[in-house]
């Protein structure tokens, strides 16, 4: 039985949720402290396969977190609903049970514990972890800042009457606020604030104070990573951070890992890399592989997949720098997606992609839309209707707006099985794409008298190559695939262990069917390898092969 899904887990639910699967199926999973936190917290991954069938780093990998950001909490549960789904499903599920018998799953949940513990524990929000940044004397410093001022438990928004205010009550709805048009003169106006304090306050104009925890995670990997004048939230290097170093050093320490799965909100839609340049800059059979996971992803989750640098970012001056999915792709090779999960918007019917820039009056109707969701399927518990309150610095205010934690950047709790469940469907589909070893056909043939040619056939029976993606290649990271006889009583003439060039997998085929003709050659999935060997008839041998990306195969034989 699995676990339950009917609210977001706080750290010691999670790890000890962790805890209980590992304790359930000790020879299918165990946990790894892969770090800690800059608060102490242990930062947990949970690994998966079957321990009967080889250890972790004899199977091809796959590698999934979440939480980067502290705030986009599905992430972090639905990554523990895919370690619950493969584990509760071993032994009754065909499909589960061949994966975890022949890949590894790496699991971290929540990259930032600290965050997420803040964010679900109190009304604050933050990027990614509660550290001050850019600012360490962030306490001194004038501005607004977020504060649950009428103690409900929430950090909403302030609307404040003035005339010169640039927001109205939309005429569609009025807990809806609409930009007022241009020549509007006669009416009722607002200024609207995020919900808060203003610091050593001396009157109007308010100006927002600068972040307190600015810090984002998935601002800091290495790849095209810049420093704060040019991409906010970068930190002060690469892996300047406790959380993202320890991501870093367990994907590098796991050269298995093949696809990877980083999961946020919000959005709805899966995001393709790479995120720094156009796909055309990458190798076209990566991207080929890209699309045609994305295509089986938009299948089951009904997410289109795009490109995260043309379609994601609506302009392409304004993409991402130090993101950790460019990082797995540009300097591991290894093919990554970003998830965003949930989304608010297009629950409520509203036209997300391909993005583009709506004017003032498409966006009062989108509000609108979503305002009418909510009321339908949450009660109209999802939007806090515009409440006055003598606000101790502005006098007269109104506070209302979403319960955005819970509606907005994550799915209600009632939604968030259905989310858990799609997205890892897609994530069990995927992995049949991993690369595979195979060995078949072995023959022994006498050569003579006490000589044997012992042949076999290695295949790669997997979708990805065995070297993963060409991007690997470039980098040099693909290691040797090797194939070694050996055996009690068995003498090798020559060398007993042979280094052979790589398989390639089912997704280099250039085959098709056009216009009525079939035309394309296959690519190159197999290769037959040979020794001579000196026996007696009965010696037993033993036919290995090993890739580092493509897992461990054995093959016995007889002489």
């Amino acid at each position: 039985m699995m676990l339950k899904y009917d609210h977001y887990y706080t750290y010691n639910e999670l790890v000890g949720a962790m805890k209980g699967l590992v304790e359930a199926h000790p020879d299918l999973a165990r946990l790894e402290v892969i770090g800690k936190s800059g608060e102490g917290r242990d930062l947990v991954a949970i690994i998966i396969t079957n321990s009967k069938t080889g250890p972790d780093d004899s199977k091809p990998g796959y590698y999934i977190d979440g939480n980067h950001h502290a705030g986009e909490c599905v992430g972090s549960m639905a990554s523990l609903y895919t370690a619950d789904y493969l584990l509760s499903n071993y032994g009754t599920n065909a499909q589960v049970t061949r994966l975890v018998d022949t890949c590894s799953f790496y699991i971290h949940p929540r990259v930032s514990p600290d965050g997420t513990e803040v964010y679900l524990t109190t009304p604050e929000t933050m990027r990614s972890v509660p550290r001050y940044y850019p600012y360490l004397q962030w306490e001194e410093m004038d501005g607004l800042y977020p504060a649950d001022v009428n103690g409900d438990g929430e950090i909403l928004l302030m609307r404040v009457e003035d005339p010169n205010g640039e927001w109205k009550v939309s005429s569609k709805d009025k807990r809806a606020m609409a930009k007022r048009a241009p020549d509007e003169v006669e009416g009722t106006f607002y200024r609207v604030y995020q919900e808060g304090f203003v610091r050593n306050y001396t009157g109007k104009p308010i100006k927002n104070a600068p972040l307190k925890w600015g810090l984002d995670l998935n601002r800091n990997y290495p790849a095209e990573w810049g420093p704060e004048v040019v991409q906010s939230g970068a930190g002060p290097y690469p892996l300047s951070e406790p959380e993202t170093k320890a991501v870093a050093d367990f994907v590098i320490a796991h050269p298995n890992i093949c696809i990877a799965m980083t999961n946020h909100t919000t959005g709805g839609v899966l995001l393709a890399v790479p995120g720094s340049c156009p796909p055309s800059k990458i190798p076209q059979h990566d991207w080929a592989v890209l699309k045609a996971l994305g295509k089986i992803g938009t299948q089951v989750t009904g997410y289109p997949c795009i490109s995260i640098f043309e379609e994601f970012h609506a302009k392409s001056e304004s993409w991402s720098h130090g993101a950790a999915d460019d990082w797995l792709y540009l300097h591991r090779g290894i093919v990554a997606y970003t998830t965003e999960l949930w989304n608010l918007a297009t629950r409520a019917g509203v036209k997300m992609w391909p993005r583009t820039e709506k004017d003032d009056e498409e966006q009062e109707d989108d509000f609108v839309k979503m305002l009418q969701w909510q009321d339908k399927e949450l009660g109209g518990e999802g939007f806090v209707d515009w409440t006055p309150f003598d606000h101790p610095q502005l006098g007269k205010v109104e506070i209302g707006g979403w319960k955005s934690k819970f509606v907005v950047q994550n799915a209600p709790p009632a939604f968030l099985p259905s989310e858990c469940a799609k997205i890892s469907e897609w994530f069990v589909r995927t992995a049949e794409a991993l690369p595979h070893l195979s060995i078949s056909e072995v023959n022994v043939e006498k050569a003579g008298e006490g000589a044997y040619v012992v042949s076999c056939l290695l295949a790669n029976t997997g979708y990805l190559p065995t070297y993963g993606t060409k991007k690997a290649l470039e980098l040099k990271l693909h290691l040797p695939l090797t194939i070694e006889l050996c055996g009690e009583g068995i003498e090798v003439m020559g060398s007993a262990k042979q280094t052979l060039g790589q398989l390639e997998g089912r997704a280099a085929s250039q085959a098709q069917f056009w216009m009525g003709y079939f035309r394309g050659d296959s690519p190159t999935r197999e290769t037959r390898v040979k020794w001579t060997v000196k026996a007696a008839p009965g010696a037993s041998g033993k036919i290995t092969a090993k890739s580092a990306r493509a897992g461990t195969a054995v093959a016995e034989f007889t002489i």
